[in-house]
């Protein structure tokens, strides 16, 4: 074996050499030709690859550049819907800005309004017109007069003066003594005068005319009350007094003591009879015969015609009517005297109190205001001769509290 492996590679170049050269040169190409289409499979794979990253890479730059563009067009929006905004809040800014320019010019032509109006009224004041204090006065005495004229109210008029003397003492006006007197004086007389208390002189009319339909009358009648009756009531039988002297001190026995004890009924029966006749009869003396022959109806009646009276008593209090006044309560006094039961102490009250209230004065003289109107018509004669130029006018002289008005007005006679 080995030496024919040994012979034969050392035959094969002699023998086989143009074989092998044919046929290495046949395979040759062959391998090139593998080679360069392996490589050409390569370069298209790669190509495909490059244009597949190329294609990828396009597409992902399209829509990063949409996506840029879209983002862009997002913001343009808004930052032309800001512009927008800021336009209108800086036209609205405008707007306003306008409207505080005309309030301030309105708020400047008011405050020189106002102090043209203060400077009117501070001249009107302390240049010596004083026409606007004296109405004011004018005004409050004029209350108070009617407060006396209509319904004689002192308290009110008191009150009236008192705020018109308040005012002239705040003013402090030289030119206005005068008139402060006289709004002194009658202020000092308004006080002065005794006032009627109307609320107790109500209530004690009240009273009375609950006591005219409680008290009895002279005929029973079902509106009196219990403990007051019309009638005396029954007196009970009195037991028969023994006089201690006379009675034995043992009952005797046999037929005296028979003719005692007879003697002790017989006066029993007697002081017993003779109460109940007693009883029988009640003698009073009354002025008025229709007195004890009302019947219950008419007493019912009586008596809700003198509360009628008292009611008109009352009003003519209000009024100050002392006629009215008078005449009402005369006959509701004369009313009782008559026909009520005098036993009875709730008639004695009402008669007592329809007395006292008939004493009682409900009118009181009042004076007038006639002095301070006066005062106030010479001083507005004064203020007016000052505006006219006149020289050489004197001031009023001050009132008097009982001087007569025309006494207070000659210099503003003269002056007029």
């Amino acid at each position: 074996m080995s030496e024919s492996d040994h012979s034969t590679p050392s035959s094969s170049p002699d023998s086989a050499s143009p074989a092998s050269a044919l046929a290495s040169a046949q395979a040759a190409p062959r391998q090139s030709g593998g080679v360069g289409r392996l490589l050409l499979v390569v370069l298209i794979l790669l190509a495909l690859v490059l244009a597949a990253a190329l294609y990828e890479q396009n597409r992902q730059y399209r829509t990063l550049q949409a996506d840029f563009q879209r983002q862009h067009d997002d913001n343009t929006q808004l930052i032309q819907d800001a512009r927008s905004q800021a336009a209108q809040a800086l036209s609205l800014a405008r707007e306003q800005t306008a409207q505080v320019e005309d309030l301030r010019g309105t708020l400047d032509a008011t405050n020189n309004q106002l102090q043209e109006l203060d400077q009117a009224l501070q001249l009107m004041t302390d240049s010596g017109s004083d026409l606007l204090l004296l109405n004011d006065i004018d005004h409050l005495v004029t209350i108070a007069q009617q407060q006396l004229s209509l319904g004689g109210n002192v308290a009110n008029a008191i009150i009236s003066l008192e705020a018109a003397q308040a005012q002239l003492a705040r003013a402090n006006r030289p030119n206005l003594a005068a008139l402060q007197q006289s709004i002194n004086g009658d202020l000092d007389r308004l006080r002065a005068v005794a006032t009627v208390n109307l609320p107790a002189l109500s209530a004690q009319l009240d009273q009375l005319s609950d006591l005219i339909g409680t008290a009895p009358l002279l005929v029973p009648d079902a509106v009196a009350t219990p403990d007051q009756p019309a009638a005396a009531p029954a007196v009970s039988p009195a037991p028969v007094a023994v006089d201690p002297e006379t009675a034995p001190a043992t009952p005797a026995a046999g037929w005296q003591g028979w003719v005692q004890d007879g003697w002790r009924w017989a006066q029993g029966a007697a002081a017993q009879v003779t109460q109940d006749l007693r009883g029988l009869f009640d003698i009073r003396r009354v002025e008025d015969s229709a007195a004890l022959l009302m019947s219950p109806d008419q007493a019912q009646r009586f008596r809700e015609g003198l509360k009628q009276r008292t009611i008109t008593a009352q009003l003519a209090l209000m009024m100050h009517q002392s006629r009215i006044w008078k005449a009402e309560l005369d006959r509701v006094a004369q009313a009782i005297d008559r026909r009520y039961d005098m036993r009875a102490e709730s008639s004695r009250q009402a008669l007592k109190l329809v007395r006292a209230l008939l004493d009682t004065p409900i009118e009181a003289a009042l004076p007038t205001m006639g002095n301070s109107l006066a005062a106030i018509a010479a001083a507005r004669d004064a203020e007016a001769a000052q505006d006219d130029g006149t020289p050489g006018e004197p001031d009023a002289p001050p009132a008097q509290d009982d001087a007569d008005p025309a006494v207070q007005t000659p210099a503003s006679a003269g002056a007029v």
